[in-house]
């Protein structure tokens, strides 16, 4: 008897149990998503919630160039589909996805766009100006356009803080500078470049590829770059005749930036100073040179009239980019992005490097012998500057011979990239220029 009561009280506790493993409260995963074009609320990705649970579900377009069609995947208690604003009733796991699409681009874009140079610098007339020519004559299908708000000078931002100014959105688009982000200073390794051509295509390949590859702590991940564009290769201007590397042995030389390597190389003496105060500083002899651009004497006057002496080494190529905020890029239409896409990119860069290359004679003879270079510009030899033989450019490049290898060993044993990897990949760039 004793033991058909145990088997008996056995029985009741495990239905019990039973019973409230049955009420025990069962959470099912909502897995969210949505297409290009929008977000979705809750955040994408997986959500637990309770068994009969209803949640609020919300898409939101990016911008007014998108708009919401439905929610597709297990939708089965999704209550309106085709509503962005609805509810999901949790019976079990759930997969939905927010499906967007772009609206036709019938209405003007206006982008600002901001270089940090003056309008008489060449690559504002061989470049910045002609593409942005390119750009507002594009056209959507339903009509949508491009108008840019230009600006030239310092003002709002200069040359040191134009990743930051694009970065943040202070413009829309802007110039800019290499100086300030850490792959740029492969533009100021002497004869590294062969030309404009091949450095325009080297550059927008490094600063772009592989998703931020070689941009190791993403300094450029805010902002997208369109084309780059070096400028003219870097001639002696200075008040001591420099012919040969040995005649600037010691002397006071003007550096900005990355500049400070190809400097000390060849034994000069390198002051820091921005461009804006270089002329006031050969008239006082703060410095007795630099290495500069003709576009760059055009652009500031200061420098040609302090100057007795000119040599055309053409010592490196220093690479500038036209580049756009990434947010703003991303709210563009889809069409417009597009109409945008087919004038930038690598061979675009070397075309318009091509472009600004064509336009260095003229611009040549118009400093040297214009009211940027009066006299008594040098007196020795008029107003020709000075051109090095073979055997004498051999020296300057036999004396920077390590400067890139010195650069590379920088980048990764200072900064922590990879500067063999880089310097590698952008011979191989060179080497495959079309």
């Amino acid at each position: 008897m004793k033991k058909l009561l145990f088997i008996a009280l056995a029985v009741v506790l495990a239905l019990s149990v039973a019973l409230v493993g049955c009420n025990a409260p069962t959470d099912y995963t909502l897995t969210i998503a949505s297409t290009s074009g929008g977000s979705v609320f809750p955040a994408a990705g997986d959500h637990t919630y309770g068994s009969g649970q209803t949640v609020n579900i919300k898409a939101t377009p990016a911008s007014e160039y998108y708009q919401f069609v439905n929610w597709t995947g297990d939708v089965g208690t999704v209550d309106d589909v085709n509503a962005a604003e609805t509810t999901v009733t949790m019976n079990g796991d759930y997969s939905i996805t927010a499906n967007f699409e772009a609206l036709p681009w019938d209405s003007t874009v206006t982008l600002t766009f901001h270089a940090t140079i003056s309008d008489r610098a060449s690559i504002v007339e061989f470049v910045y100006r002609p593409w942005i020519d390119e750009l507002k004559a594009l056209t959507g299908t339903q009509g949508g356009k491009f108008d840019v708000v230009e600006t030239y000078g310092d003002a709002p931002f200069d040359a040191t803080a134009s990743l930051s100014a694009i970065s943040t959105g202070t413009v829309d688009m802007g110039q800019l500078s290499g100086d300030t982000f850490h792959l740029g200073g492969i533009g100021f390794l002497p004869f590294f470049f062969p030309d404009m051509e091949s450095a325009a295509y080297a550059t927008y390949h490094l600063w772009t590829e592989g998703n931020g590859k070689w941009d190791a702590n993403h300094q450029l991940s805010d902002v997208k770059i369109l084309i780059s564009t070096p400028l003219w290769g870097m001639q002696w201007w200075g008040n001591v005749d420099v012919r040969t590397p040995d005649d600037v042995e010691g002397v006071k030389v003007r550096s900005e930036a990355n500049e400070g390597p190809a400097l000390l190389a060849l034994g000069a003496i390198p002051v820091q100073l921005g461009t804006s105060d270089l002329g006031t500083a050969l008239q006082t002899g703060t410095v007795e040179g630099c290495f500069f651009t003709y576009s760059g004497i055009g652009g500031f006057s200061g420098v040609g009239p302090n100057t007795q002496y000119t040599t055309e080494v053409n010592l490196y190529y220093r690479s500038y980019s036209l580049a756009m905020n990434r947010d703003v890029y991303d709210a563009l239409p889809a069409e417009a992005r597009e109409a945008l896409d087919s004038i930038c990119g690598a061979e675009r860069s070397m075309y318009w490097a091509a472009q600004h290359k064509a336009g260095e004679a003229d611009a040549k003879d118009e400093t040297i012998t214009g009211p940027m270079f009066p006299p008594p510009a040098h007196p020795e030899w008029g107003r020709t500057p000075y051109e090095p033989t073979p055997a004498e450019l051999q020296l300057w490049e036999d004396a920077t011979a390590n400067v890139a290898g010195d650069w590379a060993t920088y980048m990764t044993g200072t900064l922590g990239f990879d500067g063999a990897g880089i310097l590698a990949r952008a011979q191989a760039l060179i080497a495959a220029a079309p």
